[in-house]
């Protein structure tokens, strides 16, 4: 018995389709990392950047912020030497450029674009 052309591609299209669903549930779920900082970080002036922030556990005065896996600061630097020296030196402000909510101003640790330097930014 000989089968047709579309019976054979019907049939691989469903082994096909069963085989991927299989893979993916086996795959597991990766967590969110509520942590991360995500969204466009905007240049606010020399080596400042600024992002609203969404989820920071505990207060603000204590929370720390990473680049990858290495710790940035000081914390709570002034407004004019993150934007003057950056080299990782950051502070939290509350209800600042029309954010709703707290900010964070920022620099990365060698004065780079956070939006293109490759890196991941983390409050914990």
């Amino acid at each position: 018995m000989r089968t047709s052309a579309s019976t054979c591609i019907a049939i691989g299209s469903t082994l096909f389709a069963l085989a991927s669903s299989a893979f993916l549930f086996l795959v597991p779920p990766s967590p969110i990392d509520r942590n991360l900082l995500r969204g466009a970080f905007r240049l606010y002036k020399g080596y400042a950047y600024l992002i609203p922030v969404k989820y920071v556990d505990g207060t603000l005065e204590t929370a720390r912020l990473y680049e990858d896996d290495r710790l940035l600061g000081p914390a709570n630097t002034a407004q004019q030497e993150i934007i003057d020296k950056g080299a990782g030196r950051f502070a939290f402000y509350r209800d600042t450029w029309n954010y709703f909510g707290p900010a964070l101003m920022f620099s990365t640790s060698d004065n780079t674009d956070p939006n293109t330097n490759g890196r991941k930014y983390h409050l914990r």
